[in-house]
């Protein structure tokens, strides 16, 4: 019993991992506010802001027990690739924020803080100030369904002059046998318009059709 008890006893290692993990769930909380901070008039995942902000320490835990072992690294390539099928693509900042966040706890399970405090700092900041500063068109894919024998050239050009800045055709497909057409269109919406009322003179004008607004960020949205 002694002998059992005496195998629990406190190492000086694992003082050094936990206070790594200590250290990884203070850079992991700085990540997630970071992403908070550059994405605060977008839609995103809660689960998301989670994930970067364990993951670090995660991170921390791991790194001492495979630094020293090529198998065991080679074994954590593997769980990463089965993560990653567990996921649908998301968007290419949300990905390099899960890579950020991995090599934030890497960094940290090294014993490397300052660097890896020097790294959450430093592209935190560059996000937060690319996201206030960069303005990106607010562009939504507009698609309507028309029957075959229609004209869409110009069809919707008075509508889009009334409720749209920008709009530019992006495709155009074939459906039900050919009696139908799905015309995509990139538009830039006014702001405060009606949506509503945009819709319903979309409508009158194809028959009453399907028609759908989607925003293309929200086709990307990571599940983790």
């Amino acid at each position: 019993m002694k002998e059992f008890l005496l195998g629990f006893s406190i190492k000086a290692e694992d003082v050094t991992i936990f206070f790594n993990m200590i250290l990884g769930l203070i850079a992991g909380v700085m990540i997630s506010c970071g992403y908070i901070l550059a994405n605060r008039n977008k839609k995103f995942s809660k689960n998301f802001v989670i994930t970067v902000m364990l993951l670090p320490v995660i991170m921390t835990i791991v790194i001492p027990f495979i630094a020293s072992d090529l198998k065991k690294t080679l074994s954590l390539a593997g769980v990463f690739a089965l993560c990653r099928f567990r996921s649908i693509p998301g968007d290419s900042k949300d990905i390099l924020y899960v890579f950020f966040s991995i090599a934030t706890g890497l960094i940290i399970g090294l014993n490397s803080y300052f660097v890896g405090f020097l790294l959450v700092i430093c592209v935190s900041v560059i996000f937060v100030l690319t996201s206030r500063l960069w303005k990106v068109e607010d562009k939504q894919i507009l698609k309507i369904t028309i029957p075959e024998d229609m004209n869409y050239k110009d069809v919707f050009t008075d509508i889009f002059e009334k409720y749209v800045e920008k709009y530019d055709v992006k495709n155009v497909k074939t459906s039900n046998m050919g009696t139908l057409f799905t015309i995509s269109y990139w538009i830039q919406p006014k702001k405060n318009i009606d949506t509503k009322a945009f819709i319903d003179e979309l409508r009158t004008r194809n028959g009453n059709l399907n028609i759908i607004i989607e925003n293309p960020e929200d086709m990307m949205v990571p599940v983790l």
